[in-house]
């Protein structure tokens, strides 16, 4: 059955294009820098002033520059960021904040300050960061308006009509772009497949796709056929790459499981990047050097409390002020962590095979309120100078910590994904209150939760805001025993 008979004609709409909307976006970022500029500098400055515009000129060059190259680098021009602009605000805010802050610095030390109006500058940075906000939310309210009255769209034609075709078809109408228009689904074996796969109708062999494809206008044509096909393949792709479109092969069934990943090249080899070490390269020094300079600066100012602790824990109870305990660091490797002695000497649980409970007979008077105040983790600083924790990230657990009688890792299948990053004093998941005892399966699998979370979605951005919510809800513990 030939394509032409069947065929729906794809209609007058324009050809979408990813880089084309992302490009602009860049383009309107500029256009915004130089237009709010200009247009405070002509409307609120005196006349007298334009001796010094070139002042003004190479300020607003240089920001334009700096927004749309870090911009870039920072993937805010992904067509994937633009169609997510409510995920992309907070990075836009900071980094301009900082680049503004970066200004004003260059300025300083320049001695040029005094050649800047105050009240320009303020309110060109506060309205051009306002309008790059605005312009990223009407514009994907635009291209959804436009993908749905057929205004822009992609069209797309699908090899294979079996399993892998169904499931490709599944998965882009699951996206839900209304610029994404599957036109047709095209099988050699014509006679064994049904007459629609999902909304879009079969309409023909490979050969009748050429036909189509001089006809009308195709933009994508995606291969979905199992990869040990191989000789098939090779055949459809030699009749293919003659025609005036991007072809692609879709995954094979596995890779449906691995959807939100990215690729990468290896060796010159096109890779599927099934995980990568969650903090590496400058994102690693940049921690450690916050996680050494915070820690001796804050060891400097709590030295006389710790100082307090020290001689109230001597008077209170025998024993030695630090209690030492063997714990699950980075890449499941034992660490001794410190913390100040809560226990009574003849009753401490060095391995914690039982869990602390509520007026816990072992807990020593100054213990309970240490514990309370989480002021017994203190000289946990000492073991972020040593290396062996990080101010953020997953609290390590003793080795045979329990919760319903079972050790962790028997109750969470995830359990050991903690230790891909080094542990910390504090927490995502201690600051959103699952700290403390652990009695349950679910506190546990909750606490893992969210030390996954964290794993998956660390930045330096998110490390400072736990360290500030630590700060506010350090008196207040409720579940720490």
């Amino acid at each position: 059955m030939g394509a032409q008979k069947t065929a729906v004609k794809s209609g007058k709409s324009i050809a979408f294009s990813s880089s084309i909307m992302s490009g602009t976006i860049g383009l309107i970022d500029a256009l915004i820098i130089f237009g709010t500029g200009f247009l405070i500098f002509f409307l609120y400055l005196p006349t007298d002033a334009y001796t010094i515009f070139s002042f003004y000129l190479a300020a607003m060059t240089i920001s334009a520059i700096m927004t749309i190259v870090c911009f870039y680098n920072l993937g805010l021009y992904d067509f994937r960021s633009l169609t997510r602009p409510q995920a992309r605000v907070g990075k836009i805010i900071l980094f301009e904040t900082m680049l503004f802050s970066f200004m004003l610095t260059l300025a300083f030390v320049f001695k040029i300050t005094d050649e800047f109006s105050r009240i320009w500058t303020v309110t060109w940075f506060l309205s051009s960061l306002v309008l790059m906000v605005f312009v990223r939310f009407y514009y994907y309210m635009l291209l959804q308006k436009w993908g749905k009255q057929g205004k822009i769209t992609r069209n797309i034609a699908i090899i294979g009509a079996e399993r892998h075709g169904v499931r490709l078809h599944e998965v882009i109408d699951q996206q839900k772009e209304p610029w994404m228009h599957v036109i047709g689904v095209f099988e050699d074996r014509f006679s064994r497949v049904p007459t629609k796969i999902g909304n879009s109708p079969v309409l023909g062999t490979v050969n009748d796709l050429i036909q189509y494809v001089q006809e009308n206008r195709v933009d994508d044509v995606i291969i979905a056929l199992p990869w040990s096909a191989e000789q098939r393949m090779q055949e459809i792709i030699l009749k293919l790459e003659v025609l005036p479109v991007d072809l692609r092969l879709s995954p094979d069934m596995v890779g449906y499981n691995l959807l939100n990943h990215s690729f990468s090249e290896y060796c010159g080899l096109p890779v599927l990047n099934i995980s990568d070490k969650p903090i590496s390269g400058w994102h690693q020094i940049v921690k450690m050097i916050l996680d050494k300079v915070l820690s001796a600066l804050i060891l400097l100012m709590i030295s006389p409390v710790m100082a307090l602790i020290a001689l109230g824990i001597k008077l209170d109870s025998p024993g030695p002020i630090f209690f030492k305990q063997k714990r699950y660091g980075f890449n499941s490797q034992l660490i001794e962590v410190l913390k100040f002695r809560s226990m009574r000497i003849d009753m401490q649980d060095e391995n914690a095979e039982k869990l602390t409970t509520k007026n816990d007979p072992r807990v020593t008077r100054l213990g309970a309120f240490l514990r309370r105040t989480s002021l017994d983790e203190l000289p946990q600083f000492i073991n972020v100078l040593k290396g062996d924790m990080s101010i953020v990230g997953p609290r390590p657990h003793a080795t045979m910590a329990k919760a319903a009688g079972k050790l962790y890792q028997d109750q969470v299948a995830k359990y050991a994904v903690r230790h891909k990053v080094t542990p910390g004093i504090t927490g995502w998941a201690q600051i959103n209150g699952w700290r403390g005892e652990t009695d349950t399966e679910e506190k546990i699998r909750k606490r893992v939760e969210y030390d996954i979370f964290y794993i998956n979605n660390w930045s330096i951005l998110l490390d400072i805001r736990i360290i500030l919510r630590t700060m506010l809800v350090f008196l207040n513990q409720k579940n720490a025993y």
